[in-house]
């Protein structure tokens, strides 16, 4: 996907540099990435994602609760960990600026370690190793789709979609995966639980702490929207009557139609409504 920076957090949070992020993304981003480069140094993937990955059996039989933690810093290949990276860099900055370096941080572990438990509770005699971000990061997804619910993003680099429209398909592909029995080296589930975990700290943790930042962004967008086409319809009244004086000035009064007389006086009402003239 490529994302069109239009948003706030991009154009005052950087002064529109890309590589200028706020700290906690920076944060987790040099966090997953140096995990990653040594895990492929040491060569010890597979004992590693045992004792460190989310084995859902070992959590609850050998009491291992720390995966459910540290299996968020763990991916299996260099396209899971770009994928996850590049999802956290395009959304989760904005989100941070908005709502601060700590609840960005609360929020991503919230939804990545809840996603986790669920997990584990969906697959408790699972023996099947489970790593990646995907959790928290589909979290920040939802976050993104409630903050800034009409931005735009290029799927695959060519189809202009919503972001709305693309949280809302996945969490639909989620969903159906998940019901599915034919296995999947994705864990589905876990992305869901990730969406379902964000929707209800939105809607009940900001919503206890007055924090109602996407219903506030929404109604400033949708009166800053109206400003906006308020002045676009002032404008072009004014280029009309820019017209029509035009008119008035080269070929007098009596070329005027009734229609453009009274066009005249209800944009002199718009424009000026009663105030007399200096």
């Amino acid at each position: 996907m490529r994302y069109q920076y239009s948003s706030r957090g991009f154009r005052q949070g950087f002064s529109g540099n890309p590589l200028l992020l706020p700290e906690g993304v920076k944060l987790l981003l040099i966090i997953n990435i140096s995990v990653f480069i040594l895990m492929e140094l040491l060569g010890q993937k597979n004992i590693l994602f045992q004792l460190f990955g989310l084995v859902p059996q070992s959590v609850l039989q050998e009491y291992k609760l720390w995966q459910v933690i540290t299996y968020l810093f763990l991916h299996g290949s260099w396209i899971h960990i770009i994928f996850n990276m590049f999802v956290l860099w395009m959304f989760g900055k904005d989100l941070e600026v908005d709502w601060g370096k700590n609840e960005f941080l609360i929020y991503y572990f919230v939804c990545g370690i809840g996603s986790g438990l669920i997990t584990v509770l969906f697959n408790i005699n699972s023996p099947v190793v489970i790593v990646g971000a995907s959790g928290a990061i589909y979290g920040v997804l939802i976050a993104f789709g409630f903050a800034y619910p009409n931005q735009i993003v290029h799927l695959y680099g060519v189809f202009p979609l919503r972001v709305k429209y693309v949280v809302l398909g996945l969490g639909i592909f989620a969903f159906f995966a998940s019901l599915s029995a034919s296995p999947s080296k994705v864990s589905h589930i876990t992305h869901l639980s990730g969406m379902i975990i964000g929707i209800i700290y939105i809607l009940l943790i900001f919503k206890r702490k007055n924090i109602h930042l996407w219903y506030v962004k929404m109604r400033l967008k949708s009166i800053q929207g109206g400003q906006n086409n308020e002045k676009e319809k002032e404008t072009h009244i004014k280029m009309q009557v820019d017209k029509i004086l035009d008119k008035l000035n080269d070929q007098g009064w009596e070329s005027l139609t009734t229609k453009e007389e009274e066009f005249l006086t209800h944009a002199s009402k718009r424009l000026f409504g009663d105030r007399s003239p200096n």
